[in-house]
Order: C-alpha cells, then structure tokens, then sequence
C-alpha cells in the first residue's frame, strides 16, 4: 500500500472497463491545465499512452474525441486558477462549455479534487467509480496520491458513508460564477442520488465502505474538522502546514508523531510549531529532480494524507486538504475520504499499519528536515507582491464580458469591464487563442479583429511589477454575447481545408478508434500540414460507407457530424463538394437519417 512505485496515470480513472463505455464524468480541481482536458478525451478513446504534447499534436483526432467525450465532461475549477495554456489552439473552443469557474462560498479557495465517473454497459447497465485525490488538472509532476473505488448504484437512500458526495455535487450550481445551464444541473441532481446511495468498498482488507466529507460547501465558518477519534500513532503528510491545522492534529494523537512537508512551508513555521512532532521529513534533492522527468510544472511533495492508529484499528484520511485553518475551519471548499482498517502488519507494503507505509519505499524519498537559514523578505518585494495580489484579485472579482461583433471578413472580440486597480502595476490581456506577442496593454475596453475560428470566452492576464518578483499569469472564463452559432464548423474548416483532407480525415473516423489511431500513427494527421496524397478522383469511399452501415451504423454517427458541420458553410461545401455528399446521403439515408443541404 502507498508503495511510490505503484503509479497510476489520470486518465486511468476515465477508461471504462470491458463492457462499458463513458457516460459522465464530473471532475472537481484547485487549478487546471487547458491542455490537458485538451488530451483526456483523447487518451480515452484511443487508449492512449502517449504525452500530452504528443497526443495534441495532432488536433483532428483531438477534435473528434472533444466531440465524442468532451460533452460528457463537466470541469469545475477554482475561477482564479485556470493557467495560461502553452500555446494558442483553436481547439479551446471545444472546452468552454465543459469548464466551469468556480468560486467558494467561505471566501477561500475552491479545492477539491475529486473525479464522479460513470460508465454505462452496453446491456444500459451503470457503473459508478470515485477517485478522491490530491491532483489538480494540471501539467504538474509532483508526488500525489488518489484513492479510487468503483460500485454499482446503491438502492439506499442518502446512505451515511456515502451522504456528502451527494452534498458537494449538488452544491456546485450555487458556487458556479456563470451560472449551469438546465441540462448540466439535471444531470448533477441525478448523479447526486445516483453517487449518494452507493457503497463504495475500500482497499483489501477494509470491510467498511469508504467514508466520505466535505467541507466549506455551505456559509458559514463550521466548526473545525478533526480526526474522528484520538489515537496514538500519527503520521501526516502534507505540502502546506500551518500552526493552527498541526495543533488540531497534535491534540488528536498521544505520539509518537511523524510530519513530511515542504521545506519552505517548515522553514515559514515558528520552531515551536514543531515541538511536539517527533520526526519531520522532506522529500529529498534526488526524489524532486526524479519528479520532474522534463517536464514543465512542479515537482515536490504535493500528497495529502493523515493515518491514525488506536488500538488494534488504524484510520487513513486522504484527500484535497492541507493541514491548515483554511482548509478544516470550511474556508476552504474540501474533500476527504477515510478508510479504516485493522492495523496489522503485513510485511513490505503488504499491511495497513504506518508501520507498512514505513516499509513501502517512501521514507526512503526523504530526508531529516533541517530548519534552513532564515532570512527576511526584503518589504519592497513584499509590498510589490502585495500589489500584484490585490490586482489579481480586483480582476478575478471584476465585471468583465466578451461581446463578438462581425466586422468585414473578421469578428471583433471585445474584452470590457472594471476593476479598482493598485497602481504600480502593468497589465496585458489577449484572447487564449492567439499568442501572448498580439496582448494589449489593460483598458476598460479592448479590442482585437479575428477570424470566427479563434473567438473564445477565455482571456488570459499577466501582471507585472517593476521589481525583482515574478509575473502573475492567469486566464479567466467570461460571460460572452454574440457569438456565432458557426464557429465550430469554422474551427473544423481551419483544420480540414480540402477535399483532400477531408477523404483521409474520413476514411479514419469509419475504421473507429483503431482506426483513428492509426492514422495518427501514420503521420497522416500529424501536424494537419503535409502530403495527404491523390485527390478525390482517386478515392472511394462508397463501399466503406456501405461496409459501415451494415456491420456497424453508429460508426457514421461522428461521419454525420463532421459532414453537417462543414456543409453548412459556403466554404465547407467545397470542402465536402456535392458529388461527394450525394453519396453520403444514399448512406445515410439507407439507414434511417435525411441529410440535408
């Protein structure tokens, strides 16, 4: 158990078992990558190893598993945490619906991170799987932890262990900034039943089902959140410590008591605030730089997780909280999920005791902590962070829109509103899908002319000041008036320019995911620019048509989309041109659709 050599990838959790495919999910992070809700879709559907950058380098098939998975998605994310993505992509316009901006009704942060996933069988049989984690949405590659379990609905009505499931889910439309619309908010009323009845059984050698909370999902300051009972042993680990959230861990435990955290977040503690913890750790130099493997984003300890042990039990807590006042006073919106489990050892990470998790490997990534120099913060840094916080939260509370007017061959894309500014500080603004070279300088009313391809309601911000501190960067999603109904078949014309195009991109969609897969494979769709061989003289598709609907006829179904879209523009009925969509049509009406135009 809690061995670092058991790892598990994200999207592990979204796959579906044999049998089943994806029907829902609701995804709850702090902050969240755009790129990578980019790529989950994809991963899915095409059972996908590869990186993100390698997944996304190819944004047809990317396109085509937003359309198929990316509408049974729903992403709630802390409304001040969305990062500036890595580059510009049209495709965000696939997401906006997906991603909700939250904000916490306590005045802290929105922070849970929970997955609500279910599978539907072919049979229409459900299949309900929760992860509770420590994870965020993000490019980071820091040391998380997840608990996942999986359950077919339960019958029992608000089931005990199970009741705040159902208490977040249908919390959620009340911190939503823009609102949910009627289908988002019928769909989270009936997985609230649905998660909120079920049993979800714990790890081997757990009999009781997993235990869930939450926190900070009503106003009001609650009263703070401990473990259940007092026990002796204790062991916490955790990125961020403060003093208060120790001392409500130190007055639950006899000792002995073991704290791993992050340095920094030790080195900002008075000494006293450690007293009466009888071993600290840290992750080692060695276990960071492993974390990192290349890649952008963080790198250190970020799991949290408290174990408990009395008598012949021991209790895990696991789950989004830090051990801080924010987060156990319900400042903070949380999740947490316990486990209890006889204590008893089972030899190298065969047992359930702390005595176990000693024994899996971990440990062996840390190092004594060792209280560093401290030194104090030079108050111009301090008051230029000062500042860059406050105009971060200013914008984060302004009111801002994005209004889209036509303008010739181009669209305006308007970004207006106010916000009570700190001086000092230098703002630029551009629409996430372009580059950050064509951002403005902050006004109440900027404007920049772009194709309807690229409109978007998310804008992203970098605030500077003049002194020694690094940028604030950030992307909120605004509220957003006249926008075309076109736009996504704009984006899928940006992306398949030519019949050419189109036949190849058509002939991966009705060999399925293999086939789709494979064409990627072949470099055919890398990169969306290169060769794509013979002309429509040379193609035909007729008889994979015909195959398809016979063996398989909701295999058309994505083909239908993709046709309609681009044949309800001038532009995309050359791309789609008549000979062609004639063909179609005998197809499709053979097996019970009319198309159209």
């Amino acid at each position: 158990m809690l061995s670092p050599d058991a790892r598990t990838v994200a999207t592990d959790i979204l796959r579906p078992p044999a049998g089943f495919a994806l029907d829902h999910a609701l995804i709850t992070t702090y902050s969240l990558d755009l790129d990578v809700i980019l790529a989950l879709p994809l991963a899915v559907m095409a059972q996908s190893d590869k990186s993100v950058e390698e997944l996304l380098a190819d944004p047809m098939l990317t396109l085509e598993a937003l359309r198929e998975a990316g509408q049974r998605l729903d992403i709630f994310v802390d409304e001040a945490s969305i990062a500036v993505p890595h580059t510009n992509r049209a495709l965000y316009a696939m997401l906006e619906d997906c991603v909700h901006p939250m904000r916490a009704v306590n005045g802290g942060a929105f922070h849970p991170k929970i997955w609500l996933v279910r599978f539907r069988g072919e049979d229409g049989t459900l299949l309900l799987r929760v992860a509770v984690l420590s994870r965020n949405l993000t490019y980071d590659r820091s040391w998380d932890m997840a608990l996942v379990s999986e359950a077919t609905p339960g019958r029992e009505n608000n089931f005990e262990p199970s009741a705040a499931l159902g208490e977040l889910i249908r919390a959620l439309p009340g911190m939503a900034i823009h609102g949910l619309g009627d289908a988002t908010g019928q769909r989270i009323a009936e997985m609230a039943g649905q998660f909120e009845a079920t049993r979800f059984p714990g790890p081997d050698k757990v009999k009781k089902p997993i235990y869930f909370e939450a926190l900070g999902t009503h106003e009001g300051t609650a009263e703070p959140w401990y473990p259940w009972e007092i026990g002796n042993e204790l062991l916490a680990i955790a990125p961020f410590v403060n003093r208060t959230g120790l001392k409500q861990l130190v007055e639950r435990s006899a000792g002995p008591r073991t704290l791993i955290s992050r340095r920094q977040a030790l080195d900002d503690l008075p000494e006293a605030a450690l007293e009466d913890w009888d071993e600290v750790l840290v992750l080692s130099d060695a276990a960071i730089d492993e974390a990192e493997d290349g890649i952008a984003g963080g790198s250190d300890l970020h799991a949290k997780l408290i174990a408990l042990e009395r008598k012949n039990r021991i209790t895990w807590y696991l789950g989004s909280a830090n051990v801080t006042a924010a987060a156990y006073t319900g400042r903070n919106v949380e999740v947490l999920a316990s486990i209890i489990g006889p204590r008893e050892a089972g030899g190298k990470a065969g047992g359930f005791a702390i005595a176990d998790f000693r024994e899996s490997g971990f440990p062996n990534l840390c190092e004594p902590y060792r209280r560093g120099e401290h030194t104090a913060e030079d108050s111009a840094v301090t008051a230029a962070k000062n500042r860059l916080d406050k105009a971060r939260e200013a914008l984060v509370r302004g009111d801002f829109a994005v209004s889209c007017e036509p303008a010739g061959e181009q669209w305006g894309w308007t970004v207006a509103g106010e916000a009570e500014l700190p001086g000092g500080v230098s703002i630029r603004v551009w629409p996430v899908s372009l580059n950050e070279s064509q951002s403005q300088s902050f006004e109440p009313s900027l404007t920049w002319s772009l194709p309807m391809s690229r409109l978007t309601a998310f804008a992203a911000f970098r605030l500077g000041v003049d002194a020694d501190v690094d940028d604030v960067t950030f992307v909120l999603k605004l509220p957003v008036t006249g926008m075309p109904e076109g736009r996504v078949a704009q984006v899928l014309r940006s992306l398949i320019d030519s019949p050419e195009k189109f036949i190849r991109f058509l002939r991966a969609l009705l060999g399925g995911l293999d086939g789709m897969v494979e064409w990627a494979g072949n470099g055919d769709g890398a990169g969306w620019q290169g060769d794509w061989g013979p002309g429509l003289d040379g193609e035909t598709l007729l008889d994979d048509l015909l195959r398809a609907a016979a063996r398989d006829p909701a295999r058309l179904e994505p083909v239908r989309r993709l046709i309609g879209d681009l044949r309800s523009t001038p532009e995309g009925r050359e791309i789609v041109p008549d000979q062609l969509f004639a063909i179609w049509q005998i197809i499709d009406e053979a097996v019970g659709h009319k198309s159209t135009k």
